[in-house]
């Protein structure tokens, strides 16, 4: 087996045992929470690198969308009133 195939086994192994033992546990210590959301960062910058690199046209994009919706949300007026303008624009052909 190559060493790829040896790492991948054994970090799906790792993951497993975190994955019983994040289930099995019921409360964590504020030291615990601060590690497992390191952990949520790091997976979620990794998947999003892999995301890029394997298809950064659909990345992009969902990247925009994400960010679009956050700012809908955050500034609904605004986002509304841009809109409006948009659809003004659109209408008189420009």
């Amino acid at each position: 087996m190559t060493d790829t195939s040896n790492s991948n086994k054994e970090l799906t192994s790792k993951v497993d045992e975190l994955v019983s033992l994040i289930e099995s546990q019921k409360d964590f210590s504020e030291d615990e929470t601060k590690v497992l959301a390191q952990l949520e960062l790091l997976i979620e910058a990794r998947l999003f690198q892999q995301d890029a690199e394997e298809n950064p046209e659909e990345y992009l994009l969902e990247r925009f969308q994400e960010r679009l919706y956050n700012f809908e949300r955050e500034y609904p007026s605004l986002s509304s009133f841009i809109r409006r303008i948009s659809n003004s624009l659109s209408n008189i052909g420009v």
